[in-house]
């Protein structure tokens, strides 16, 4: 079964797709497939209204044409005559409907003139223009397939004098070299006629090909754009996460905190509702700068969103931190070369997920260790064991926010760890300078 489906993978495809050719018609069976499958678009069913006025109208002035001009130029033509000038245009008015069929029609009919002996005229063209109709409108065996067909009634003609009509008016005594020229221009007419049916049948295959290649190209971007959108949301959704859980656990612990020392120090535990107050409206202003993003042309262009935090913020979110309990120990080494912005937010986001999730899941120590070198950021955030009550997030089923954490790495290029170590809980990320892009903000 595999080989099968790769065989038919690697077998090459044909260059344009008949829209005509559906299970309906291959239902008919193979001469209701022949009559109606053509190559590329606008053809057989798929013809459109206009073209086919514009058939009928060509098949219409191929008749008026041989109509007029027939009794002018050759005065010995009769009724019959004016039957052949019907039957040889009219199948033109079905050229792009059924190309197959209307060539067929019109050289049965210039064949049975010919052996006619019936006068030649200018409606005789048409069997040239039937035969770049097929040509073009048709795939390539057909076309070569109609040129040696339509070399039929013109040698015929060269047998059976239903040349002398041209010649006589070359000549006033036609002989042998008179009827050689006059099969060789007319070979050469049919020659034109199956290149110029060429050239048709190129541009055609060449305009579907651009069409299919517009409504690819259109319909990529618009899977890009997907996927741009679906990145944004996911940026989003990360950093209301970092936001919300951060700021929910500091709130928690000062309310703690607060209650629990609000009989014995006032002064602490109003010191503690204002630190829950400016917590909240710091996290409420973050929170106001993520949802204008997801507004679509709604934002209030006077009033920018508030700048991402970065390394200059850190002292302050480490004091907060320390605030509900944590003990903390900061390490910074290295040079002290600038770092990009997205890649100190995500440092940020980093330390701030794991000093949420130290004090959701950890003990009271943290230490927090980054090393800047030339190459990028090493940092690791270690907590000790979580004191009793608590339990340890473990790196076998993750929550969202070791998840967030490592997709946040991955956009900037890096690499990141979270597990459980001998001591406690590590949280281990590589950034480096070079995967600063953007990041996918």
């Amino acid at each position: 079964m595999m080989a099968r489906v790769v065989a038919d993978v690697t077998r090459p495809a044909r260059v344009a797709v008949n829209p005509d050719r559906s299970p309906t018609a291959r239902s008919g069976g193979r001469w209701r497939l022949l009559l109606w499958t053509n190559e590329g678009s606008g053809v057989g069913r798929a013809v459109s209204t206009r073209a086919l006025i514009f058939d009928c109208v060509v098949a219409a002035l191929f008749f008026a044409c041989g109509s007029v001009f027939l009794p002018l130029f050759m005065p010995q033509a009769i009724w019959i005559d004016e039957v052949f000038v019907g039957l040889v245009t009219m199948p033109l008015m079905l050229r792009r409907r059924l190309p197959r069929t209307s060539f067929a029609l019109i050289l049965v009919f210039a064949t049975v003139q010919s052996w006619a002996l019936r006068p030649i005229g200018m409606h005789d063209a048409g069997f040239l223009f039937g035969l770049y109709s097929v040509v073009g409108f048709t795939n390539r065996r057909t076309g070569i397939v109609a040129a040696l067909l339509a070399l039929v009634p013109t040698f015929s003609g060269a047998l059976n004098d239903w040349w002398n009509f041209i010649d006589i008016s070359l000549v006033k005594h036609p002989g042998l070299f008179t009827r050689v020229c006059t099969t060789t221009g007319m070979v050469v007419l049919v020659a034109l006629a199956w290149f110029s049916g060429e050239g048709l049948r190129s541009s055609r295959l060449l305009q579907d090909a651009l069409v299919d290649r517009t409504v690819r190209l259109e319909r990529e971007r618009e899977q890009q754009a997907r996927l741009a959108a679906s990145a944004e949301r996911a940026r989003i959704a990360r950093e209301m996460h970092d936001v919300i859980a951060h700021a929910l656990s500091v709130m928690i612990a000062q309310a703690d905190g607060g209650a629990y020392v609000i009989d014995q120090d006032a002064a602490e535990a109003k010191a503690a509702l204002e630190r829950i107050s400016t917590t909240g409206r710091d996290s409420l202003t973050q929170m106001r700068g993520l949802l204008g993003l997801l507004r679509s042309g709604e934002g209030d262009d006077d009033q920018p969103s508030a700048p991402q935090p970065g390394l200059a913020e850190l002292p302050l979110l480490i004091e907060d931190a320390g605030r509900t309990g944590l003990k903390i120990t900061v390490r910074r080494r290295g040079s002290e070369r600038p770092i990009a912005e997205m890649l100190g937010l995500t440092v940020y986001r980093l330390i701030q997920e794991s000093l949420t999730n130290a004090r959701k899941h950890g003990g009271d120590h943290v230490e927090i260790d980054m090393e800047t070198t030339a190459q990028g950021v090493d940092l690791r955030v270690t907590n000790d064991f979580p004191a009793e009550g608590k339990q340890l997030q473990t790196g076998a089923e993750p929550g969202h926010g070791l998840n967030g954490m490592g997709e946040r790495v991955t956009a900037v290029g890096g690499r990141f760890t979270a597990e459980p170590t001998r001591d406690g809980f590590l949280v281990h990320a590589w950034l480096p300078h070079t995967g600063d892009g953007d990041g996918g903000r």
